[in-house]
Formats: C-alpha cells, sequence, structure tokens
C-alpha cells in the first residue's frame, strides 16, 4: 500500500523537529529531547558560562565552541545553498572546527549568529515548495535536524565534564 504525505504534513512535521531541536519541544510533547526552556540546542547554550564553552573535555578533544561553531557553519551553508549559491562546491570543514574559545563577547555572538542561522532555515523549511519535491534538499533538511540532536547530544555530555 502506497501512501502519500501532504506537504502541509510533512512541513508540519519537519518543523517540529527542527524547532525541538533548537527551540525546544512545544508544549508538553517531545519527540527526542528533554522539556523546558534548556531542552533545545540554543536554550542548552545560553545556560553555558564563555569560560566552560572555551574548555576542552580533554586533551585533543572539541570544545562547545567547537560544537555550536560546526552546526553554525553547517547551517550557513544550506541557508547559502536555499538563497540560490553553490555553497557547497568548494567547502572547508575543516575551517567549521577551527574556533575552540572565545571571549564573553565573541561567545554572546556566535549563540546569535546560531539562531539566525537557525531562524533562517526554518523560513526556508515553512516555505515547503524550495524543498519538498528536491530530493537533495529534502534530505538536506532532514540532515540538519539529525545533525543537531547529535551535537546537543555530545554538546550535552561536554557539559557535563566542563561545568561545575
Amino acid at each position: 500500500m502506497t501512501t502519500n504525505v501532504s506537504t502541509e504534513r510533512l512541513t508540519r512535521a519537519v518543523l517540529a523537529l527542527l524547532d525541538e531541536a533548537f527551540a525546544g519541544p512545544k508544549g508538553d510533547q517531545s519527540w527526542f529531547t528533554d522539556r523546558g526552556p534548556r531542552a533545545g540546542l540554543l536554550g542548552f547554550l545560553d545556560g553555558i558560562s564563555h569560560e566552560a564553552a572555551s574548555t576542552p573535555p580533554g586533551p585533543g578533544r572539541a570544545t562547545i565552541v567547537a560544537h555550536a561553531n560546526h552546526v553554525r557553519f553547517g547551517l550557513n551553508l544550506a541557508n547559502r545553498w536555499f538563497g540560490g549559491e553553490d555553497a557547497y562546491a568548494s567547502v572547508d570543514w575543516a575551517k567549521s572546527w577551527a574556533i575552540q574559545s572565545l571571549d564573553a563577547a565573541g561567545w554572546q555572538q556566535l549563540r546569535q549568529e546560531l539562531r539566525r542561522e537557525y531562524e533562517d532555515l526554518r523560513q526556508s523549511a515553512a516555505s515547503a515548495g524550495k524543498w519538498v519535491d528536491n530530493d537533495v534538499a529534502l534530505t538536506g533538511i532532514l540532515a540538519h535536524i539529525a545533525h543537531a540532536a547529535y551535537h546537543l547530544g555530545a554538546i550535552r555530555q561536554i557539559a557535563r565534564s566542563v561545568m561545575p
């Protein structure tokens, strides 16, 4: 039996998961995070000082700053792609991990940029015509949800070792 999912249903599901990953779940229902204001990536990062975010969890291991910047970097590429740029043609993923520590102002700016990139991707996702009929874009939107969820988990684990 083949069932077609309407564009509207798919868009609602994608937005719910994208929002949960970045802003936390709305209401009492959660698909993969805890509930509350710090459940999503943005809220969780807002509760971390720049000192803790810049502290490696071990020798040679990436900091919370690096993880946050890596997620921001990926969202920026997706947003540029949605804007018509061939952003992935010559991407250097190593650059996304280059920033390991920031001062208070830099940490604030990184979190603002991450929020802006999420909001821009969310706006593109809300415009289903841009991605539902394009296999690369559809897969990319879904991948960003999984990517954010992975890094949220990694950041939570790092936070346990670098925060008092």
